[in-house]
């Protein structure tokens, strides 16, 4: 029966549409198509789809049958921390035309009561009648949008996962709604394919609720909707996350934020994620303390149509960082190499603390942080030309002081990784150039278990770093020599050897 009347239903949409369809299905903008999955969520099924949309940057819009969604509010909450549309599927998933009015307002009152406790919020939700059943007295009775589908790839017929991923291929059509059931495991890994697919082709997949505000179409209650093909009005851009600017004033870190304006900016300054329940909206520009974590999205609707979120935290030297955080054990120390210049961002608000580090990028640290003395002269190795503007001030100072040396063929290398000993090694000479002693220093690098590995050409050098604690091991008794320094290790080695000048 259930099989029967989701296929008669999904005839009489297409005998709605065939009149309906838009002379051209072009688009001024983004190619869109909003993926629908109904009947969960699925323990089994719907943390894996979740973590496939993330790693994809996908959204999608969740219709949910309200006695699942009260066996897993963990999914359901977690689907819209993550940006995705809430919606429902009603309780028990009944043929709507069946019900009475009362019984269909108590299915739905019933259901979003479920959601709204699994998010924790107060929402009014969008509906799909079960099986595509309904009429114009179902509708009425809903009072709010509700949606068919124009792209069924009959997922819960077949639950073949190449079968469903060549039929969504072949239906997807900018402006399409499509059909999927996430309780069967087939149809997440088909959605997923489709998706890296398509997005290769130029689509975008978004909630309904964003689909339709991008293509110019209100929703209205009481009424059903099958797709948003592009038309006149073509496709808005997509919601912007809000842009952060900070300044230094009297009264501490003034910050700005700046959103999409179609909507409003919500923000947080305690770290936690913005929600209408904790966030304040933005209405000027205010102060901070260094330290703070400020959390902000763009709404135009909480659930359905929101931006991805930004996260900075405003330090306590005035820098802003996305990925650097109060807690993170170098936080401190790239603070203050960000702040004096020595060790910038590799984009704006971004330091890239895990990121390896080249022989030019040290060598020009160390040269912003003798104060980038004025230098004369040509590099003379046989790769000189392989230095950037960028750097070659900062090679030239950097071998003219012997903190740098070329290598025993006479190049020089400075598109090369720096290993953990080349920077124990430079930062001691930095030292003994600004008038270090390390001529007393005790041997602590034979106490290493991989001591051997390190060249006989930089054991004392590589000994005093080790013995002034700008170098450490990594843990087992290692140091591992030869191993990569991230960023965020050197920015601490930096600090550290700024501390014993």
């Amino acid at each position: 029966m259930k099989k029967f009347k989701k296929l008669a239903a999904a005839f009489l949409a297409v005998l709605m549409l065939v009149g309906a369809l838009p002379v051209s299905a072009s688009a001024d903008g983004d190619k869109l198509i909003a993926l629908t999955f109904d009947d969960g969520p699925s323990s089994s099924n719907t943390a894996r789809l979740l973590d496939g949309l993330k790693a994809r940057g996908a959204h999608c819009t969740f219709f949910l049958v309200g006695q699942m969604a009260e066996r897993s509010p963990g999914l359901v909450k977690r689907a819209w921390q993550e940006g995705h549309e809430i919606a429902s599927h009603t309780y028990d998933h009944p043929a709507m035309t069946t019900k009475t009015d009362a019984q269909i307002r108590q299915e739905l009152q019933k259901t979003d009561a479920i959601l709204d406790k699994a998010i924790g919020q107060d929402f009014s939700y969008m509906l799909r009648p079960p099986y595509g059943d309904y009429n114009q007295r179902v509708l009425k009775a809903a009072n709010t949008p509700c949606f068919f589908w124009s792209m069924d790839t009959y997922d819960w017929k077949s639950q073949n996962a190449d079968s469903v991923y060549r039929e969504f291929i072949k239906q997807a059509r900018d402006g399409s709604i499509a059909l999927l059931h996430d309780t069967h495991s087939t149809s997440v890994t088909a959605a997923l394919r489709a998706i890296d697919t398509l997005q290769a082709q130029g689509y975008k997949f978004v909630t309904l609720s964003e689909m339709f505000m991008r293509r110019g179409i209100s929703l209205e209650n009481g009424k059903i909707y099958f797709n948003a093909y592009p038309g006149k009005n073509g496709t808005a851009a997509g919601i912007a996350k809000p842009a952060v600017s900070l300044e230094k004033g009297e009264s501490g870190m003034r910050v700005t934020l700046s959103g999409d304006a179609r909507g409003s900016v919500y923000y947080t300054l305690d770290g936690s994620m913005p929600t209408p329940s904790n966030a304040k909206k933005y209405t000027g520009a205010f102060y901070v303390p260094g330290g703070t974590v400020i959390r902000a999205v763009s709404v135009v609707k909480w659930n359905g149509i929101r931006s991805d979120e930004t996260s900075m935290t405003v330090t306590a030297r005035g820098n802003l960082f996305a990925d650097v955080k109060p807690g993170d054990w170098f936080y401190n120390d790239v603070d203050r190499v960000a702040a004096e210049g020595i060790l910038n961002g590799t984009a704006k608000n971004v330091f890239s603390p895990n990121v390896g580090l080249t022989r030019a990028m040290l060598a020009t640290a160390l040269y912003r942080a003798a104060g980038q003395p004025e230098v004369s002269g040509e590099l003379d190795f046989s790769d000189a030309s392989a230095a950037g503007s960028w750097c070659r001030d900062a090679l030239l100072w950097a071998c003219e002081n012997g903190i740098m040396r070329g290598y025993e063929d006479g190049a020089l290398r400075p598109g090369r990784s720096i290993s953990r000993a080349e920077l124990g090694c430079m930062m001691t000479r930095y030292l003994v150039l600004s008038g270090k002693d390390i001529s007393e220093l005790e041997d602590v690098l034979s106490g290493f278990s991989d001591a051997g590995a390190v060249n006989e050409s930089m054991r004392t050098e590589l000994n005093a770093a080790c013995a002034l604690g700008i170098v450490k091991g990594v843990g087992g008794g290692r140091l591992d020599p030869n191993g990569g320094a991230t960023r965020a290790q050197t920015a601490v080695m930096i600090s550290r050897m700024l501390d014993k000048i």
